[in-house]
């Protein structure tokens, strides 16, 4: 009781803290806490300084110094005031510190003979009070622009959102919702007659308030996800929301919230956001559900779930989206729970103008109340909505006509919708001229991998008018797996647990009329369990995948596709094909290995690297190890993307030097020695090894700016009359060097 009684004091007294806020330049955010970056959360507020740098920074409490910190990457110039209070706030991308860091930085820079420092002075050496100018606000480190990185952590180091934890801001606007998605689970699972992931967007009405855009028709277990943002006046930035709550007809069902987080839990932000739909370049949805085997962070309230399985019939959902002072904005919906039915497609006539057809449910007999009918080209694209001249009830079925002239040479499609708003399993048709013959049309196959599952999807080029259906097999193995035919030419498995391709080495795609057809497709995949470290190999055995343990958190099938349309290397050679890492859509919690290997011819060459490909950046360089005995290139990655190798042996570029060769400067006026370099593609390792600067031979110890690619010196005093030498040289991460020395006096 005792213990219990100082754990409420202590978190009262946390809540209760009023912090400065640490800059004079203004409170408006370019990022906030929680928000999703290739890395993980970002962990603090990014305040912006107005595009400049060099403005106070003051101690949002009272405290001591306990970390002092340079480098050129991460926070670049960062402090740690470890509070009176037991927490610490971090300041990071600074440009310089109050004069007395500065000297003892100064002392262990000269020390360490390094520009790179990590300090932890005493508590009694830098006390400071609330309000006191600790620094100066810069752009060092991993910054993208002049602002103030703060973060508040808790006695345990973990980061706190600052916006609950101590210092305020005002905000009036709520957040923004833009779209939900629904993810089936299982293979129990449908959306609006459909078993892969579906995305809606909302509508805003008159009152502010988002609605789905019609009732959506769901069965099984589900997952919710929606995309939405925060706002706040005079800025047109955007920023995570803190707290999410879902309702189902009207009782609360699941909670999230953005108050805490830890450095060790980076990789889990990709199964709190929709990973799939990010990875899928449509968004970032935030996951209003927690799979069981998903890492538990304290974002999900931990007594539910969050996934919907509910019971039959109507259900009312309610989603309120909050920032930290409960702005709130509320989306409001209705779905409803039923299993699909399946229909029976019949052409009953034609005229000159019109064609007609019965469309009636398979098995159950609640009437069919609408149909809506598109068209697809034989080869199986999307066309229109077809025009309905007619429809009439006939028993539970209806009949409907449409224009001859609109579906001439056309495949159709036809979903029905039920009194009680069931959709069925689309049924399709196409006239028996224009189908394709099935023992020579060209069939592709295409596997992905969803939370529920694998699927296959058979697409013929033409549409065709015969059964499919696939045949799993293996040395102990023959399982005979069902299509549904999603649409005229494309046809989709159930989801299929991973399990069940465990020693599979062929898939046959059976094309079933009068003759039989087979089409057998070989199957170089693995099944990848948690906690085991498994290998998958490409199917001309070049490139592999090495799970690690803790790699995937549930069972997961792997492959590795040759790809022949590829993003274009333009400023190396491509010396391997390219290889897209399988499943994409899949989230690593922890990094896999891989490796690539490479002729003979290859032995000899020294700037031969792994690269893989980052939507954003383009080709990227991968930490590489040679093993020339085993003509194989390792290296890991976070991500499962498509990866090559590739040779660099263009030099670095120095783009600009300050001071220029055979300038004359005033002495008091030159302050800043600043180098501008760049690289065309392995680009620069943010370490002291990259670079050497020297002035009249003594080196220097200067910062890296790694987005900038800029090399800063700060002059400690005028520099003597006369004449002066700069010498440089700078190597990327392939091995490329370039130098420059220039002379340049002083007056």
């Amino acid at each position: 009781m005792k213990l219990l009684t100082v754990l409420i004091l202590t978190i009262s007294s946390i809540l209760a803290q009023d912090y400065t806020w640490p800059t004079d330049v203004g409170k408006h955010l370019s990022s906030n806490f929680g928000e999703f970056r290739t890395t993980g959360y970002h962990l603090g507020l990014d305040i912006k300084t107005g595009g400049v740098i060099g403005h106070p920074v003051f101690a949002v409490s009272d405290g001591h110094i306990s970390r002092i910190v340079t480098n050129y990457s991460g926070f670049g110039r960062a402090l740690y005031l470890t509070m009176d209070d037991g927490q610490t706030s971090v300041y990071a991308h600074l440009s310089k510190f109050s004069p007395r860091l500065e000297d003892r930085l100064e002392e262990a820079q000269k020390t360490g003979e390094s520009y790179i420092t990590n300090i932890f002075p005493s508590p009694e050496e830098f006390r400071f009070e609330k309000g006191d100018v600790i620094a100066y606000s810069g752009n060092t480190g991993f910054s993208f622009g002049p602002h103030l990185h703060i973060e508040i952590r808790n006695p345990f180091g973990q980061p706190l959102n600052p916006l609950t934890s101590g210092l305020s801001q005002a905000d009036r606007l709520a957040p923004i919702a833009e779209e939900i998605s629904l993810t089936p689970l299982n293979s129990e699972s449908w959306v609006n007659g459909n078993q892969l992931p579906q995305n809606f967007p909302l509508f805003r009405d008159k009152k502010g308030e988002y609605n789905f855009p019609d009732t959506i028709n769901i069965s099984g277990s589900l997952g919710l996800s929606i995309k939405a943002f925060d706002k706040r006046q005079g800025a047109n930035n955007i920023y995570q929301l803190h707290r999410v709550e879902v309702y189902i007809d009207e009782k609360l069902h699941h909670t999230l919230q953005f108050d805490r987080l830890d450095y060790n839990w980076l990789t889990t932000a990709n199964y709190i956001r929709d990973y799939r739909n990010s990875r899928l370049n449509l968004g970032d949805f935030i996951k209003l559900y927690r799979n069981d085997t998903d890492p538990m962070v304290p974002i999900h309230d931990d007594s539910t779930s969050g996934i919907l399985n509910l019971t039959p019939g109507y259900h009312d959902i309610e989603i309120l989206v909050m920032d930290v002072l409960k702005n709130t904005r509320t989306v409001h919906g209705t779905v409803f729970n039923m299993a699909p039915f399946e229909v029976v497609l019949e052409k009953l006539g034609e005229t000159d103008e019109l064609l007609s057809f019965l469309i009636q449910p398979k098995s159950i007999t609640l009437p069919i109340e609408s149909v809506i009918v598109y068209s697809f080209t034989p080869y199986g694209f999307a066309d229109e909505q077809v025009v309905i001249q007619s429809s009439e009830s006939i028993e539970a079925g209806r009949i409907i006509t449409v224009p001859k002239k609109q579906v001439e040479r056309k495949a159709l499609q036809f979903i029905a919708q039920n009194k009680l708003g069931t959709r069925s399993i689309p049924a399709h048709w196409v006239g028996e001229k224009h189908t394709g013959d099935h023992l020579s049309v060209n069939v592709n196959m295409d596997i992905s991998h969803t939370d529920a599952g694998v699927y296959v999807q058979v697409q013929p080029e033409q549409v065709v008018d015969v059964n499919l259906s696939l045949r799993l097999k293996g040395e102990y193995q023959y399982e005979t797996i069902p299509l549904n035919q999603i649409q005229p030419s494309v046809y989709l498995t159930q989801p299929i647990d991973p399990l069940m391709f465990d020693n599979v080495d062929q898939i046959e795609v059976i094309l079933k009329r009068s003759i039989e057809r087979q089409v057998r497709f070989d199957f170089p995949y693995t099944v990848a369990m948690p906690g085991i470290s498994v290998t998958a190999v490409s199917k001309d055995s070049f490139c592999s995948i090495r799970t690690k343990k803790p790699s995937i958190t549930s069972p997961t099938l792997m492959w590795i596709e040759a790809v022949h349309k590829h993003a274009p290397i333009k400023n190396g050679n491509l010396l391997s094909r390219v290889y897209q890492l399988q499943p994409f859509e899949r989230p690593l919690l922890k990094p896999v290995n891989i490796g690539i290997r490479y002729p003979t011819k290859l032995k000899d060459r020294d700037k031969i690297h792994l690269y893989y490909y980052d939507q954003k950046e383009g080709w990227s360089f991968i930490p590489t190890e040679n093993n020339n005995d085993r003509q194989v290139l390792t290296g890991e990655v976070k991500h499962l993307d498509a990866i090559a190798i590739i040779e660099d042996v263009t030099p670095p570029m120095i783009k600009s030097m300050h001071p220029g060769h055979n300038g004359n400067y005033p002495s008091l006026e030159l302050n800043q020695f600043k180098i501008i370099i760049d690289d065309a593609l392995s680009g620069f390792e943010p370490e002291e090894d990259s670079f050497e600067l020297k002035l009249d031979n003594t080196s220097l110890f200067y910062a890296y700016q790694p987005k900038s690619k800029t090399i800063y010196y700060e002059m400690e005093r005028p520099l003597p009359i006369g004449t002066h030498t700069i010498q440089f040289k700078v190597r990327d991460r392939a091995g490329n060097e370039t130098s420059r020395n220039i002379e340049f006096k002083v007056y």
